[in-house]
């Protein structure tokens, strides 16, 4: 058989690196020595315990993103050389690199497919490059635009690997006390450690690096695994991980098992499941089907375990949708070092603070509005009340929203839309800003699950799709709930407008609102679009757009909602997804 880098040709020697708990790598290594044009060197990760230079190019080996993402926080300095690829031998979608400005000249890129057996990755460059910074790089694109500065928290490992999620500033040391060692600029917050011991006080902190030696199971890496691509649908039922493992080839859940499942109604797995499969599948929103004991923490075990009708498509997704979204806050790299800082008693950036700014003309939805702001959860949100040609009772808009921090402006009838939220924006006090309607439905959980939306994607703006859409009584016709046809979970070019989530910054680059009476959602979107930015569009279960046939920005007639290519289901009266959790006060008749 033809070995996957045959026709791979790099100067040599060849530094091949390896982390020694890959066994997927390993395998894959079988007969490499063999190869023309290599001259390989094989070094594992656990080897190397200090700066390894002298070579023509290196090749690192991982089985996908996320073991690259969590080996490369520990490559040490590998001197200059001329060429770095990087082997993931069970990714199926290859990436390419962009080079920073300060590495030498480029004279070859390559990005494919190595033979059917992972992907392939080559830089050449014209003088020696610094290969430690490359793989750091190469490490950070591979999973896009996503957040790697972890909130801050610097952490060290002491007698055992990093954890998941690259980190550029970790450090590994033999034991828990070079982590006080006075020589170090950058001495860590915490140490996570195998075993314990002394450290000495640093100067730079005024205190000991503070040592966890039971910091829980490894968090996954929620930049690689994650809901983007999750399916609504299914070819196939459910299926036993084994057989999903076999036919991927060999070994532990990989990005490559994981986009096998896609295609299963769900994943059946064995109670001897290790917790890393079970939270990498968790998380990337694959429905699973659990037995036994399990190592995860207990809201995790309780979404588990409910009971849910697989053959239901809306009620498959509500379950994945609990089951993801609990694994993100309590399994994610985030959560994880979220916990670590707790323990030390420092400050971590988690989820960061919303301000959702509410522009109404209707002094009428006022109270419904407040309500869904009040019931959020997961998340500290900030509301920026506009309100559009009259005067709003201040002490029922404090009474409604209790402790919740808000602002209430006030503007003549008059005044452009897009001035109204631009002011709204500019008053705003956090640095991440959320659009809402007046008059459509969000679950509690629907600024939570945007801002888990906004950190495994790294997009600019992340949204919902207007996928559930309640329809008023009008002609005397019922009132009907329309489910569309709206993909959800994917990069896309249209989101919802009550639900457009973006940096105050991003907006401020793009002018702000436009100047405009209407349609100002799709003018933000345009000029997000055109800047080159990014739109991810998350799952649609915890939004409802109301459809009253007057009063809306967005003239649209009611038919173009029901048109049988976009209809996937159909419900007389208001009946949203279970994830929306509405209070009976919201329901359109009043909760009778």
């Amino acid at each position: 058989m033809t070995h996957p880098l045959h026709d791979l040709r790099l100067p040599g020697p060849t530094l091949v690196l390896v982390d020694d708990s890959d066994s997927l790598a390993l395998d894959a290594l079988q007969g490499i020595e063999d190869l023309p044009g290599i001259e390989p060197t094989i070094v594992p990760l656990s080897t190397l315990d200090g700066p390894r230079k002298g070579w023509g190019s290196v090749l690192v080996v991982a089985a996908d993103r996320a073991r690259l993402r969590r080996m490369a926080s520990a490559v040490p300095l590998l001197g200059q050389c001329k060429a770095v690829a990087c082997w993931l031998t069970d990714a199926p979608t290859p990436w390419v690199l962009v080079p920073r400005p300060e590495w030498p000249r480029l004279v070859h890129l390559a990005a494919r497919e190595a033979d059917d057996r992972g992907v392939l990755t080559v830089a050449r460059f014209a003088s020696g490059a610094r290969a430690q910074h490359v793989v750091m790089e190469m490490a950070r694109q591979a999973a896009g635009p996503g957040d790697t500065t972890h909130g801050g928290l610097v952490v060290s490992y002491a007698g055992r690997p990093a954890a998941p999620g690259l980190d550029a500033r970790a450090v590994l040391l033999p034991d828990v006390s070079g982590a006080g060692d006075a020589e170090r600029d950058v001495p860590p917050d915490v140490v996570v450690a195998r075993r314990g011991g002394d450290v000495a006080e640093h100067h730079v902190i005024d205190r000991a690096p503070t040592v966890v030696t039971d910091p829980g199971p490894e968090p996954v890496d929620e930049l690689v695994f994650n809901p983007i691509g999750f399916r609504k649908d299914w070819d196939h039922p459910v299926v036993d991980l084994a057989r999903l493992v076999a036919g991927s080839g060999r070994g532990p859940v990989t990005e490559d098992v994981v986009a096998a499942a896609r295609a299963f109604q769900g994943v059946r797995l064995p109670a001897d499941t290790s917790t890393a499969d079970l939270l990498a599948l968790a998380m990337s929103g694959v429905p699973v089907v659990t037995e036994g004991v399990l190592d995860v923490a207990p809201p995790l075990a309780a979404a588990l375990d409910a009971t849910v009708d697989l053959d239901d498509a809306l009620r498959r997704e509500e379950h994945s949708l609990a089951v993801r979204r609990v694994a993100f806050d309590h399994h994610s790299t985030l959560a994880w070092r979220s916990a670590l800082a707790s323990r030390a008693g420092v400050r971590h950036v988690g989820l960061p603070a919303v301000s959702a700014l509410l522009s109404t003309k209707r002094p009428e939805m006022l109270d419904f509005a407040l309500r869904q702001v009040a019931r959020q959860r997961g998340a500290e949100v900030e509301l920026v009340l506009a309100a559009h040609g009259f005067e709003p009772d201040r002490d029922a808009v404090r009474r409604a929203l209790g402790d919740r921090p808000h602002q209430v402006l006030t503007f003549d009838a008059s005044t452009f839309f897009g001035d109204v939220l631009t002011a709204a924006a500019q008053a705003a006090s956090s640095e991440v800003l959320l659009k809402v309607d007046d008059d459509d439905w969000y679950s509690p959980d629907a600024v939570h699950d945007l801002l888990m939306a906004r950190r495994f994607s790294g997009a600019d703006v992340v949204g919902m799709p207007s996928e559930f859409v309640y329809l008023h009584a009008n002609n005397e016709r019922d009132d009907l709930t329309i489910r569309r046809n709206h993909p959800s979970e994917l990069f896309a070019r249209f989101v919802a407008g009550g639900t457009l989530l973006l940096d105050r910054g991003l907006l401020h680059s793009l002018g702000d609102f436009r100047r405009v009476r209407k349609y100002v959602d799709a003018q933000l979107l345009a000029g997000v679009e055109a800047s080159g930015g990014r739109i991810y569009r998350t799952h649609g279960l915890g939004y409802v757009l109301r459809r009253t046939g007057a009063g809306h920005t967005w003239q649209r007639d009611d038919e173009e909602f029901r048109r049988p290519d976009i209809v996937a289901s159909e419900w007389e009266g208001f009946q949203p997804s279970l994830a929306l959790e509405v209070d009976p006060l919201d329901r359109p008749d009043g909760g009778r």
